[in-house]
């Protein structure tokens, strides 16, 4: 195989780019970074992905984060203080579809969708 770069509208650079999976969504909080991969958990509890144990308003379970296909949702678990989406509360126990650029709020905490 040569070393050739392949113009990406021509039907071979289709072909390739259809092969390529994407880069997941990523969440950002304090200096942190976390890939989300299918399904993630947020709470203090240190047996969820993203433990934050610094805020006393997150609940032991807060909430999850669950990718279904290309698709990426938010539920918050029936938590005691709820959560925000872009500032707006999120329902309890009722899944919110997520995208890149959206601010989740737990507690006083902020986590970016990347």
């Amino acid at each position: 195989m040569s070393d050739e770069t392949v113009y990406k509208r021509d039907q071979k650079g289709k072909e390739i780019a259809r092969k390529i999976k994407p880069k997941g969504m990523r969440i950002r909080f304090k200096n942190k970074s976390v890939n989300i991969n299918r399904v993630i958990t947020i709470g203090r509890d240190v047996q969820n992905t993203i433990v934050i144990k610094d805020d006393p308003l997150v609940s032991r379970k807060h909430a999850l984060i669950e990718q279904e296909g290309e698709a990426y949702y938010f539920m918050d678990k029936g938590s005691t203080n709820g959560s925000y989406l872009n500032n707006n509360p999120i329902p309890r126990c009722e899944r919110v579809r997520i995208n890149s650029g959206d601010i989740l709020i737990v507690g006083k905490t902020k986590l970016e969708i990347l």
